[in-house]
């Protein structure tokens, strides 16, 4: 963890290579994945049952369409929303099936077989159903609207993971991000946030391939802070659950970037915006 604060490269998300990403960081299914994907499940299970009219957005989706595996079930809509063309163009060639694209089936089996306790053939159906359900478009959490028209919500559900925390140099720019995200919920909507958690004021530096990436730390305290005061979301509403790094199947970039802390956010917008 670095002490001072370097500062994101203007064109590293324009460099960055989304297959080396999918290669160093999805080669195998570890912790930090099972974590997340883990949570969501809990989350869409214990909230949503019954439930077949979801509105989800995914922001900074990456290339990676895997997140949305816990979704399916209680969906009517699910968008994924990117900033990077070369991220998107890969999320479409899985999207599309085509021959080239990505497999992500190892995470599709951890949800549905472990999890859900489903047979194999389920698998596949799982990742036809994203497949149906799923839209791809831009985003940009710099514009007024961070959002490329058409897809400007309300949702019930939004998450995003490692999106704001490289995008923001400061938590006064993390925190004008989080608020244009919950301006998009629906009233009594759900904010699901996976974030790199350390020390107010430092950040993680790590590499995907020749790209180097800065991401900025949130405490917990900085989090409740910028979801009650800055988006109005209620303390009881707010769960913050921490994830402790697993040093056995830490993978390189982990390791360089000396990330041993996430959280997992969940906050509740009001009922009521009167």
């Amino acid at each position: 963890m670095s002490s001072t604060q370097p500062v994101n490269d203007p064109n590293c998300h324009f460099e960055f290579d989304p297959w080396v990403y999918i290669q160093e960081y999805y080669g195998s299914l570890i912790s930090w994945h099972r974590s997340p994907l883990k949570h969501l499940h809990e989350f869409f299970t214990s909230h949503f049952k019954g439930r077949a009219d979801l509105k989800f957005l995914n922001f900074g989706s990456g290339p990676v369409v895997a997140f949305e595996a816990s979704v399916v079930p209680y969906a009517q809509q699910i968008v994924l929303a990117e900033y990077a063309e070369q991220n998107r163009a890969v999320a479409k060639l899985w999207l599309d099936q085509a021959n080239n694209g990505p497999d992500f089936t190892a995470l599709y089996k951890y949800v549905v077989q472990e999890l859900e306790g489903k047979g194999p053939e389920e698998v596949d159906k799982r990742q036809e159903a994203v497949r149906h359900l799923a839209t791809l478009c831009r985003c940009d959490i710099f514009q007024d609207t961070p959002i490329e028209k058409g897809y400007e919500g309300p949702y019930d559900v939004i998450y995003t993971a490692s999106t704001l925390e490289v995008a923001c140099v400061n938590t006064e720019e993390y925190g004008t991000a989080v608020s244009k995200l919950s301006a998009m919920l629906k009233p009594g909507g759900w904010l699901l946030m996976n974030v790199s958690m350390g020390e107010a004021g430092t950040v993680n530096v790590c590499h995907v391939g020749r790209t180097r990436f800065v991401e900025l730390n949130i405490s917990v305290d900085e989090m409740y802070a910028i979801l009650q005061r800055r988006c109005g979301f209620e303390r009881e509403s707010i769960n913050v659950i921490p994830q402790a790094a697993d040093k056995v199947d830490a993978i390189p970039m982990l390791l360089e970037a000396h990330i041993d802390e996430m959280m997992f956010v969940i906050a509740q917008r009001k009922q009521s915006t009167a």
